[in-house]
């Protein structure tokens, strides 16, 4: 079952989507600022089961991720986390937004996605489908470049802001060198997620 939205006429939400590993100050920055530069009424930070590109790669459990997000989503009010992309799901876009639409059919969604990945998105599965149906909200990173050939496929906006420097690998390297993860992510969570790693390092 899905969590419940509270009920509005074309009420907003930004899906986030990513592995989160960790989640960091990088993220509820840009949620901030998708609140702050937009009319989305809600932030929902969707963690990944299944990352199709990258999947060897993701260092902490579902659960544990997940769990890290809920901490950090209290931050603000209006952010919260869903687990519509679990490991029991397809782990694909498409499907998550089409559960999506069938289950809140008077919301409106979209997809924030960093520059950087645009240009990845015609290798996304169903891309068809995405391009007629999704609209994407692209955060600007650094110096990536939109190909206008994509841009010309599908519905999306970009917002003028840019992505933190912050980065999962950066923290991950730093805990696993022992350097300090201050100002990184939320201060409460900095312990739990080196201990986090730290017992994830020595399995």
């Amino acid at each position: 079952m899905l969590p419940a939205v509270k009920s509005s006429q074309n009420h907003q939400v930004a899906i986030i989507g990513g592995s989160f590993d960790p989640v960091h100050n990088g993220h509820l920055h840009i949620a901030g600022e998708i609140l702050r530069l937009t009319s989305v009424d809600k932030v929902i930070f969707v963690p990944s089961g299944k990352h199709h590109f990258k999947q060897s790669q993701i260092h902490l459990d579902y659960a544990q991720r997940l769990d890290l997000l809920r901490l950090a989503s209290k931050t603000n009010d209006r952010f919260d986390v869903w687990d519509v992309d679990s490991p029991s799901t397809s782990g694909y876009t498409s499907d998550m937004f089409k559960q999506l639409y069938r289950d809140y059919p008077e919301h409106r969604f979209c997809f924030v996605l960093g520059s950087d990945n645009v240009s990845q998105l015609p290798r996304w599965h169903d891309f068809a489908w995405l391009s007629q149906n999704v609209e994407f909200l692209i955060i600007p990173r650094f110096n990536a470049t939109l190909l206008p050939e994509v841009l010309a496929a599908i519905r999306y906006q970009v917002l003028s802001c840019e992505l933190s420097p912050i980065s999962s690998t950066l923290i991950r390297e730093n805990i696993a060198q022992h350097l300090p993860i201050t100002g990184l992510v939320p201060r409460d969570l900095e312990p739990i997620i080196i201990d986090s790693y730290r017992s994830h390092n020595n399995t």
